[in-house]
């Protein structure tokens, strides 16, 4: 089915790109998870040690005193869980100012977000590509860092306030690349050239914009310039509506 002919049409502004799929989406469902497992484990240990306080199972002592160890750990547990949250809030907010940036590009692009990543899609996806952006000939995968800065590139790697990310963003946009395009395969079976881009939603990199091989790094004001100013992919329009048809199925559109 084209795109353009199904029910649930994007959302947009005329003039403006076309919008698929809802930013930060799946960060705000994993913050909310890490916040109530914790919870569901205390219950069920709460009711495990409540129906073991019976005599001839555990004595009453013994039951109190784990019950206030097990409020010591679910304490913990609540704490450190709040904190993934907040984390998590914070990179749903960065996936949705990025999202704004991207909703100001013209008419005649096309704009992703939270598309399901792997074999599968929807619930069973490994993950999901942050925003996904179709240009008339070009195509970008974007991966959001809402981290506090600053961000430098020192002799081509990347540094947070003077550090190494434990995990590389440079190492992890090249792969999304690799994947999306081995996605895309169906809808063109010699390859599309698939850019990748690492955009700073609070804008913390401080060089504003940057390269690191083959991938682009820049800040979320910079983002609309990067894209715009990327050469041709060599995208003709038959493939470029496989392409739309192929992300708006996987984003339930």
């Amino acid at each position: 089915m084209n795109v353009k002919e199904q029910s649930a049409s994007p959302h947009g502004v005329n003039g403006f790109a076309a919008v698929y799929g809802s930013p930060g989406a799946r960060v705000r469902f994993m913050g909310f998870f890490s916040i109530f497992w914790p919870f569901l484990v205390v219950v069920f240990l709460a009711g495990w040690l409540v129906a073991n306080a019976f005599p001839g199972l555990v004595g009453h002592w013994t039951a109190g005193a784990l019950l206030i160890a097990l409020a010591v750990v679910a304490w913990a547990a609540f704490a450190s869980a709040a904190k993934r949250f907040e984390s998590y809030v914070k990179g749903a907010r960065g996936e949705e100012a990025v999202a704004r940036e991207l909703a100001m590009l013209p008419a005649g692009w096309d704009v992703f977000h939270g598309v399901p990543r792997g074999r599968f899609e929807g619930a069973g996806a490994s993950g999901d590509f942050d925003h996904v952006v179709i240009g008339p000939d070009t195509m970008f995968v974007i991966e959001t860092k809402n981290w506090e800065g600053p961000v430098t590139l020192e002799r081509g790697v990347m540094r947070v306030r003077g550090r190494t990310p434990n995990r590389s963003p440079v190492a992890q946009v090249r792969h999304e690349a690799g994947e999306l395009a081995a996605i895309l395969k169906g809808a063109m079976p010699e390859g599309v050239v698939v850019t990748p881009v690492i955009c700073f939603a609070n804008n913390s990199f401080a060089g504003d914009e940057g390269r690191i091989d083959d991938v682009n790094v820049c800040n979320a004001r910079m983002l609309r310039n990067i894209i715009m100013e990327t050469s041709g992919g060599f995208i003709d329009e038959h493939h470029r509506q496989l392409i739309l048809d192929c992300l708006a199925q996987r984003v339930g559109a």
